[in-house]
């Protein structure tokens, strides 16, 4: 019962912090969108229709692009059936409608949910989260994964994300293509309109950064969410998820990513000198991390993670 309590608690915590940072989120954006289209002198029109019809063909075309990637699996497979019907009892348990089950070959331990209720929703969990994890952790992992999907998170992501994402995709785009401007310029004309470029390009990427600090927070939020998901489903169990943590961090440590791919990870590279998942958990678990040391990342620093957890589930 004080267990009970203490959840409720946390969530209660969580909602609030989550209606603020999804508040703030919005206000940037609108912000933003505002200055841009006084600037263009363009018509509010251009931000309610096509706003809206960006979000809606994204969220058609995303499940497929994952898919070059990616083995569906059913319970019937000689090799990962156990693994689908773990995720047909976590999804029964947490009350929402069985996904589709994909392994994926990306080359780092992972697993993420995605879909929509037109091609379905989906959980992807990579070949190395299988070698590295034990089936209790990987129960934890997935019961994590399908809080995402009970609360709606891929839809509320790509909606609270698309502008950050295309003011950033845009601007990159404009700073390479003036850095390739200015180097090859034959004239003057040249010469500035790659400088013009390089400036929107810049002003554009510090906009994004400027939401990205409140969406970030958000999606933080979110992620320690369905962390309490995995433990309102699993109790105890759920410290697993804890120690597959763990274990993600000691093989990503030696793992390189590429910034420009924009994969998100359950935990990005650190820099860590334990090797045993005890060590790391025993000193995650002391650390104190500062509010400002996760600013930037997708994921809460995994000492954040590790302390909420075994909080609402000891």
């Amino acid at each position: 019962m004080y267990c009970q309590l203490i959840n409720v608690d946390i969530k209660a915590q969580l909602r609030m912090k989550m209606f603020i940072a999804s508040s703030l989120t919005v206000l940037a954006e609108a912000i933003v969108v505002l200055f841009i289209l006084s600037f263009l002198n363009l018509s509010l029109f251009y931000a309610v229709v096509l706003l809206p019809l960006y979000w809606l063909i994204q969220w058609l075309i995303s499940p497929y692009l994952v898919l070059g990637r990616a083995k569906e699996i059913n319970q019937n497979d000689p090799s990962y059936g156990w693994l689908y019907r773990d995720v047909e009892e976590i999804a029964k348990e947490s009350g929402v409608r069985m996904p589709k089950v994909f392994i994926t070959n990306d080359p780092f331990p992972n697993a993420f949910a995605f879909g929509n209720y037109v091609s379905g929703k989906r959980v992807a969990i990579t070949k190395p989260l299988l070698d590295i994890l034990n089936e209790d952790e990987l129960k934890a992992v997935i019961a994590h994964e399908i809080g995402h999907i009970k609360h709606y998170d891929v839809e509320i992501g790509m909606a609270i994300g698309l502008i950050p994402s295309t003011l950033g995709f845009i601007g990159n785009f404009l700073l390479n293509i003036g850095l390739l401007q200015i180097t090859f310029a034959l004239d003057e004309i040249a010469l500035v309109l790659g400088f013009m470029m390089l400036a929107i390009g810049s002003v554009l990427l510090a906009l994004t950064l400027f939401i990205n600090v409140f969406m970030l927070w958000f999606n933080r939020l979110r992620e320690s969410y369905a962390d309490l998901h995995s433990v309102s489903i699993l109790k105890e169990n759920a410290l697993n998820l804890a120690r597959g943590l763990a274990k993600i961090q000691i093989y990503m440590k030696n793992v390189r990513i590429d910034p420009f791919r924009g994969i998100i990870v359950t935990v990005p590279p650190m820099k860590i000198k334990e090797e045993n998942p005890e060590e790391l958990l025993n000193k995650w678990l002391n650390e104190k991390v500062s509010p400002f040391a996760d600013a930037l990342m997708t994921h809460p620093h995994p000492a954040k993670r590790v302390q909420l957890i075994y909080k609402a589930a000891s």
